[in-house]
């Protein structure tokens, strides 16, 4: 009897996740959305060379003193 269960459950969350995929597979997003997903994908990967000096000044005195630091060098 709990063989049974368990085959039912099984087929049932097969069935579930077949639907799923093919939901999502179908499933279309607005061009806007592209590109605002790939701005941010942009700026997230290149925020530690040179947006974090624009974004947030208090970092400027650390970046400047590394910079003195590799000239001197």
């Amino acid at each position: 009897m709990i063989g049974v269960r368990v085959w039912i459950s099984v087929v049932f969350v097969l069935f579930a996740l077949v639907q799923f995929y093919q939901w999502v597979k179908g499933f279309i997003l607005p061009l806007p959305i592209y590109v605002l997903a790939g701005a941010f994908l942009a700026i997230a990967s290149n925020y530690d060379k040179g947006m974090a000096m624009i974004i947030s000044p208090s970092d400027k005195q650390s970046l400047t003193s590394s910079e003195n630091q590799t000239e001197e060098n």
